[in-house]
């Protein structure tokens, strides 16, 4: 079995991980819902040959490409471009832009392809960018990215109201435009934070929409114009998405005409592998359970492969109602981390402490783990003067089933050390709307790999809308300011290393595991670099995707 590694880009504020509990159809059995087999045949739907059909499990809720979740990025990343996107080395491939250039780490210079258009023919130019970004920062357009590092933007990433001036963007020509930054920032570190961020808007078909209707329009729910390999033909909700290859695509047109992701339960991925009814699993999104994992690895028709387990499950403790940090020690103490990874995930896993996987650039691998140490969680729990009537909530996301059961052991490991527990277990939506107001005791979000590792450690910053945990640090806001500001990488490197040990002294979070996740692939499908290196930029060549005889 070939060994891969696993990284899913997301943006810092995409953490929604809706597992859905039941849709699509059962490995094929129902071929009257199965998509493509409703009289929509190949041909029919624009193109000619084998389609491919791509198994996900969560759900997609929306085209929108300022409010995408993890399935969304997904589709998205099929039929809408980024300016550069990340590679299998954490270097940058070129796409909307040719080049990202600066002299001073504060102007940065965008080149966009001029060849690259829009999938009804028309070019894609600094207007498009311009218009997204007038949409982006207006006060009455929801938004879950943010863009608070460029100039002439509030804390919470917007214009002020009657602002009208972009003070970040200047256009230079069609093709080119310069965005200014507050700070320096480091050139990889840009293209991270900026390049890989965002996905356009036509600005020839959105002109006349007013920003407080845009979220709601239709174009969000039916994205009829796209940059990206593939057009969008059809979205059947918690079944599939239908798309086309974009013959207008500036790197050449698919070689695969027709794609359909199908949304199903996880425990169906395996069964329909196996039918070839799926002939993929999506990366971070379309993760085979743990229980057929070897059911999977023996199939005669599938490539394998596991993951780096570079995705932590974290537990926020909020540190206002847990405000010594003996209590949250003790709380890192009493949990049987290991038991998780050898049981739930059989030993497909690794332990981490904090929001970075062992394998990110950043990670500082001089920090020892919280072991499980029940009695010493006893005694830093007496010697804080813990209140043991009082009772503790913990709010746990559903839909992960692995994490769901993750957090039962815990809950009881906790209980083990005299801690009253009462879990309370709500859809991820509600579950991340209580973690941003901070109504709740503990909880478990699920943070996608990043590379920046400012927009990680970021979070903890004093007051920042996105502090999950409440933290505050004088030492911390300080470091983080001059990570943000270095631009010499071993010197930035230490910086963030100094701000993981005082988190990981201080536990505002503690990871409950990062999983090895397997994907899949028909063996007759050629991905080019693929899973034969790692699941990283792995639709950055989408177009050259095809089936071998």
């Amino acid at each position: 079995m070939k060994r891969v590694r696993k990284v899913w880009i997301c943006g810092v504020l995409t953490l929604l991980m809706v597992l859905v509990s039941a849709c699509g159809s059962n490995s094929g059995s129902n071929k009257t819902t199965s998509p493509g087999s409703d009289g929509e045949s190949a041909s029919a739907s624009g193109g000619s040959g084998q389609p491919l059909y791509i198994g996900l499990v969560n759900p997609v809720t929306t085209f929108d490409v300022f409010n995408l979740d993890n399935a969304g990025v997904f589709v998205n990343s099929l039929m809408s471009d980024t300016l550069v996107a990340m590679n299998s080395e954490y270097g940058f491939d070129p796409k909307l832009a040719e080049s990202i250039e600066t002299t001073d780490n504060r102007n940065f210079t965008i080149k966009l392809n001029k060849n690259a258009k829009w999938s009804d023919g028309e070019s894609f130019t600094a207007d498009d960018v311009e218009f997204t970004f007038r949409m982006f920062t207006d006060v009455n357009v929801k938004t879950l990215l943010n863009m608070t590092f460029v100039t002439g933007l509030n804390e919470a990433g917007k214009r002020e109201e009657g602002q009208t001036e972009l003070g970040f963007y200047e256009k230079v020509d069609d093709y080119t435009f310069v965005i200014k930054t507050k700070n320096p920032m480091e050139t990889n570190q840009f293209k991270s934070q900026f390049g890989t961020y965002f996905r356009f808007l036509p600005e020839h078909m959105l002109k006349d929409v007013a920003p407080v209707d845009l979220n709601k329009n239709e174009f969000m729910m039916n994205p009829t114009v796209t940059n990206g390999a593939y057009k969008f033909v059809k979205f059947a909700k918690d079944q599939y998405v239908q798309l086309t290859a974009n013959e207008q695509y500036y790197e050449g047109a698919p070689n695969i005409k027709n794609i359909y992701i199908k949304m199903m339960p996880a425990t169906n991925l395996a069964a329909q592998l196996q039918t070839g009814d799926i002939q993929l699993t999506a990366p971070g999104v379309g993760l085979i359970p743990v229980q057929d994992f070897d059911k999977v690895a023996n199939m005669a028709n599938v490539t394998t492969g596991y993951g780096d387990a570079n995705n932590p499950n974290i537990m926020f403790i909020n540190s206002k109602k847990f405000p010594d940090s003996k209590v949250r020690q003790a709380i890192a103490y009493a949990m049987n981390r290991q038991l998780i990874v050898d049981q739930l995930l059989k030993g497909q896993g690794e332990l981490v402490d904090g929001m970075l996987g062992q394998n990110h650039p950043y990670y500082n691998k001089e920090i020892p783990l919280y072991g499980y140490d029940p009695e010493k969680a006893k005694v830093l729990l007496e010697e804080a003067g813990w209140d043991f009537n009082q009772t503790i909530e913990f709010v746990v996301p559903t839909g992960n089933k692995i994490r769901e059961q993750a957090s039962d052991i815990i809950a009881e490991n906790l209980k083990a050390v005299g801690l009253k527990v009462q879990v309370t277990k709500l859809d991820f939506p509600t579950t991340y709307q209580r973690a941003l107001k901070h109504d709740y005791d503990l909880t478990i979000i699920n943070l996608g790999f990043i590379l920046d590792p400012n927009s990680v450690l970021g979070l903890f910053k004093t007051g920042v809308s996105f502090n999950i945990a409440d933290y505050s640090s004088t030492e911390v806001d300080e470091l983080l300011v001059q990570g943000a500001e270095e631009l010499e990488p071993s010197k930035r490197f230490e910086i963030y290393k100094q701000v993981q040990q005082i988190l990981h002294d201080d536990v505002p979070i503690i990871a409950l595991f990062a999983d090895k996740q397997m994907y899949a692939a028909a063996k007759n499908l050629d991905l080019g670099k693929g899973l034969e290196t790692s699941t990283v930029g792995l639709t950055n060549n989408v177009a050259k995707w095809t089936f071998n005889p």
